[in-house]
């Protein structure tokens, strides 16, 4: 959707990395992650209001071999169940999300931050996801 921000969510069963990117699609920021509680569904949808989201990209976790497993239905389910939650315009895509976390962890720790460490690897594997997701749309629109 041209004009609206796209916002990545890294799903975990305790927390929500959350990050969002410019209309344009060109720079990513880091949310506060959101606790992964009866809630959350509500705070979801507060921040695609407050950010004019147009659609929602979710991290899949797949398999070292590229399958879907347990995890990664729970993530389908919760996806699903987002929906509901959402405005009928906003759409929700998948991107595989395999090596985020480790990816996060790693630029952590090049960086020296160390407090608060597990919430802000949630919140920067989101920034993952999502310039994964960013990088794809623009390599498939030339």
């Amino acid at each position: 959707m041209k004009g609206k921000r796209t916002l990545a969510l890294d799903v975990g069963t305790k927390r929500i990395g959350v990050a969002y990117s410019d209309p344009l699609g060109i720079s990513t920021n880091p949310l506060p992650y959101i606790d992964n509680d009866e809630h959350a569904f509500e705070k979801i949808r507060d921040v695609v209001r407050e950010y004019d989201i147009g659609t929602v990209v979710i991290g899949l976790p797949l398999t070292l071999k590229g399958k879907e497993g347990t995890q990664a239905k729970l993530t389908k389910e919760f996806a699903q169940k987002l929906k509901g939650y959402l405005p009928e315009d906003v759409e929700i895509e998948f991107v595989d999300e395999r090596f985020t976390t480790s990816l996060a962890e790693k630029q952590l720790k090049e960086t020296g931050k160390r407090s608060k460490k597990r919430e802000k690897i949630d919140s920067l594997s989101a920034v993952y996801i999502l310039k994964t997701y960013l990088e794809k749309k623009q390599y498939m629109n030339g």
